[in-house]
């Protein structure tokens, strides 16, 4: 009875993949924490009404975290 056990097969992929995932959801939330940050930092720097100019500069600060699905992933 030499046959092989594909369960030990299916199981050593299955958990390779979660482990790619995993990697992959840090990334996009090292991504997601810096970007929120640099744009905590520059909103605080920004004093009374901000301008259009800073307006722009916020839009696009959050545009580099979201868009229309949530969360953006860093590779796109």
């Amino acid at each position: 009875m030499d046959e092989p056990v594909p369960y030990v097969t299916t199981l050593s992929g299955e958990l390779h993949a979660k482990r790619l995932r995993i990697a992959e959801l840090e990334h996009i939330l090292r991504h997601f924490d810096r970007t929120s940050m640099d744009l905590h930092h520059y909103v605080r720097a920004v004093e009374g009404q901000p301008t259009q100019e800073q307006w722009q500069i916020i839009r696009e600060q959050i545009g580099e975290m979201v868009d229309a699905y949530g969360p953006r992933n860093p590779h796109r």
